[in-house]
């Protein structure tokens, strides 16, 4: 459950919100042929040996996708390229 750090309960900005609470070093997803049993470092972790990640396919996604979220990724199917959004900008990668 996400908890909203920046104000306490009285809806007034309190840091000592932020400082109480602490990372569990151990959190992750692990997802995959080995995911019950994989230790590899990371929150999220896609293991498989024949498998790999699809990202969503959006013809134009700087135009078409309205309020990205920071770190948003999709494929460009018009420009064949992966786009990815920084929170500011988008960026385009291609092989």
């Amino acid at each position: 459950m996400w908890a909203d750090l920046s104000v306490d309960t009285t809806g007034t900005a309190d840091i000592l919100l932020q400082t109480t609470k602490t990372e569990s070093g151990t959190a992750k997803a692990a997802i995959g042929a080995t995911g019950a049993t994989d230790t590899t470092a990371g929150v999220l972790v896609l293991s498989d040996t024949n498998k790999a990640m699809i990202l969503p396919q959006v013809a134009s996604p700087h135009l078409n996708i309205v309020n990205p979220a920071p770190g948003m990724m999709a494929y460009d199917t018009v420009k064949k390229q992966l786009a990815v959004y920084n929170g500011s900008v988008w960026s385009f990668w291609k092989p």
